[in-house]
């Protein structure tokens, strides 16, 4: 039967009790030569849904939660548990090992924070009198002025919050890149997310990033929304780490 192939990690690390992998299907472990890769059994040409996507998520966190794990791309199946260890555990035991040593008591914790629009533009008001002054004059112009002077104020805020934007994150990357052992940005998601970052992490430093992401969620609060994932899988270190293995992550 085809197993679908959550990630690697060593035979220390259990296997979460409380979570289920694809279509609600046990997780179960495939062990050979010290690595443990986690699966489950999954039907050929299954329908992937969001359920899918986020089971594989969350079985992953809970795996990280415990020890160090290699995470693979949702997706990677294999024929069977012989394929898995051939495949995995003996053609590339080795490197699965070296990366585990690597990534041995550092875990991931994602921060992705965005300006509140509302607080954002009360903000940019507060800060510039010019701004109040052309927001001002657009409510009294005239119906031929109007169309002008509304374009003159949209590319002003425009302005305003991009420069709020970078002051925000800025401050946020500071912040965190203190307590990190790396830190990977993301590509910001619209105009008004100012970080999208990944942290790697010293497992026992986690409750020191817990504090400093607590005390910016609420220095940052109303003007921006902070969220705060973790523990996972180190997603955003892989790749730099290695170029055999195109399914990690």
């Amino acid at each position: 039967m085809p197993v679908h192939i959550y990630g690697v990690t060593d035979t220390s690390v259990a296997i979460p009790a409380d979570r289920k992998g694809r279509a609600s299907r046990p997780l179960r472990r495939i062990d050979g030569d010290g690595l443990r890769v986690l699966v489950s059994d999954v039907d050929a040409d299954s329908r992937v849904m969001r359920e899918d996507l986020m089971a594989h998520a969350h079985a992953l966190e809970a795996m990280a939660a415990a020890g160090t794990v290699l995470p693979m791309q949702f997706g990677v199946e294999m024929p069977d548990d012989d394929t898995v260890r051939h495949e995995l555990i003996e053609s590339r035991g080795g490197e699965i090992r070296s990366l585990l040593e690597r990534f041995d008591g550092l875990l991931q914790l994602s921060v992705s924070v965005e300006l509140n629009e509302e607080e954002a533009l009360r903000e940019a008001l507060r800060r510039d009198p010019d701004l109040v002054a052309l927001r001002d004059h657009v409510r009294r112009a005239s119906p031929g002025e109007r169309p002008s002077s509304e374009l003159r104020l949209g590319e002003a805020m425009a302005g305003a919050l991009d420069m709020l934007r970078a002051e925000v994150g800025d401050r946020v990357v500071d912040e965190l890149v203190a307590v990190a052992r790396a830190v990977s940005l993301g590509e910001a998601r619209g105009a008004l997310q100012a970080v999208e970052a990944a942290l790697l992490v010293e497992r026992d430093r986690q409750s020191e990033v817990d504090a400093t992401v607590t005390t910016l969620r609420d220095d940052l609060t109303p003007l921006a929304a902070l969220r705060y994932v973790g523990p996972q899988p180190p997603y955003a270190f892989l790749d730099a780490a290695s170029s055999e293995v195109p399914a990690w992550g």
